[in-house]
């Protein structure tokens, strides 16, 4: 009965250190799948990039208290440059 008890304990305890071993080899995987790529990085500098510069034509056209077709104009040609 000892014998039995000390093979199912070591099969265990095997059987426990593959698991773990597999659950890091997983989330490393994971982790590197979730990084950003250099396109991915520039991307998303070209659209903060965009976005500034709308919010500069938006606050342009408001303090020149533009409404309707003329602010549409207005912030159309200020994105143009």
């Amino acid at each position: 009965m000892k014998r039995l008890f000390t093979v199912l304990l070591c099969a265990m305890v095997v059987a426990a250190s593959f698991a773990c071993g597999e659950d890091k080899g997983k989330a490393s995987k994971r982790a590197q799948a979730k990084a950003p790529t250099q396109a991915q990085k520039k991307a998303s500098a070209k659209r903060q990039v965009k976005q500034d510069r709308e919010g500069e034509c938006n606050k342009q056209a408001s303090l020149r208290n533009l409404k309707g077709e003329e602010r549409k104009r207005f912030i159309s040609s200020c994105l143009r440059g």
